[in-house]
């Protein structure tokens, strides 16, 4: 009588593992550019993944649900038209 209601408390917990999860990103980029046509521009996007039965180790990776921050720099132009940028991508995400 244990073992049986040990294996169905393990049982359980294992099926408990997978429930819908839903993955909801907010990424906001800015990019800066210095010189020639200088200016700031920011924009806002969201985004929201649901799927059934997952686990949630498995649903991070496969949705690539990850907070996330990084920047890259651009140049072009000569002379007086000469310009450079620098990009900022700011990424929060969150798992419910």
């Amino acid at each position: 009588m244990k073992k049986i209601i040990l294996i169905a408390i393990v049982a359980l917990s294992i099926a408990s593992c997978r429930k819908e999860r839903t993955c909801e990103c907010k990424t906001t980029s800015t990019e800066v550019i210095t010189g020639f046509g200088a200016q700031t521009t920011t924009s806002n996007t969201a985004s929201k993944v649901t799927v059934e039965k997952q686990k949630k180790n498995h649903f991070k990776y496969a949705q690539e649900c990850f907070s996330q921050q990084y920047s890259y720099p651009d140049s072009g132009g000569n002379g007086a038209n000469a310009w450079s940028s620098e990009t900022t991508v700011v990424r929060e995400c969150e798992i419910n």
